[in-house]
């Protein structure tokens, strides 16, 4: 089996690139962890879905990954980098199979482990897709966060027939009157999903706004 060995990992379920990490994350540093090479469709599929493994498979890495703590070292269960030689992922799961973390690794020692690869064999990973967790790199952490609170918002709205409140919304991000809950929703989602940040930080102010006031 193939290691990697010291270096810092910051397992979310949302993936951030090594610059957007927060100081508040759980950091993790890592003695050793167990590396393998897989092609590049694969890795992909992983990086942007919630996937599930074989137990065969995890039975392999199980507490070969080690942790620096403040007294002695301590393991993650079932931890692994996975590189198709020209990225690199780090993912952690739980017993149930499933990944429930994932992280880049900083600039040095993301290319340490590509120069690691080169004398890796390629293995076929056998995995089973769960839902999406899609790795947007274009859009910031702060974006993303603020994308969500919106959404979650909009929604709250729905549920909560508040009519009055988003045809006010419509109105104030678009300049025009709708009364159809279902188009001004679809039409917000429409407008998030192209990236409008403006409407989106418009959104997120009233929202905050509001929310302050109550």
């Amino acid at each position: 089996m193939n290691y990697i060995y010291d270096i810092l990992l910051n397992f979310n379920r949302q993936l951030y690139d090594f610059f957007e990490w927060d100081i508040n994350d759980n950091i993790v540093h890592i003695r050793k962890i167990p590396l393998y090479k897989v092609g590049t469709k694969s890795l992909l599929k992983i990086r942007d879905n919630k996937v599930k493994f074989e137990q065969d498979f995890l039975d392999k890495v199980k507490n070969r990954t080690e942790v620096f703590t403040n007294k002695d070292v301590d393991y993650l269960e079932y931890a692994f980098l996975l590189t198709d030689g020209s990225s690199v992922l780090a993912l952690k799961c739980n017993q149930n199979r499933e990944s429930i973390g994932k992280s880049m690794l900083l600039v040095d020692e993301d290319m340490e482990v590509l120069d690691v690869s080169k004398k890796i064999k390629e293995i076929e990973l056998t995995f089973e897709i769960m839902s999406e967790e899609r790795y947007i790199p274009l859009k910031t952490r702060k974006e993303q966060k603020m994308e969500k609170y919106v959404k979650d918002e909009l929604y709250k709205s729905q549920k909560q027939n508040a009519k009055e409140k988003l045809e006010y919304l419509y109105f104030e991000c678009f300049g025009k009157n709708e009364h159809s809950v279902d188009t001004i929703l679809n039409q917000f989602l429409f407008q998030m999903k192209r990236g409008n940040h403006n409407m989106i930080r418009k959104l997120y102010d009233i929202f905050k706004l509001t929310s302050v006031q109550k």
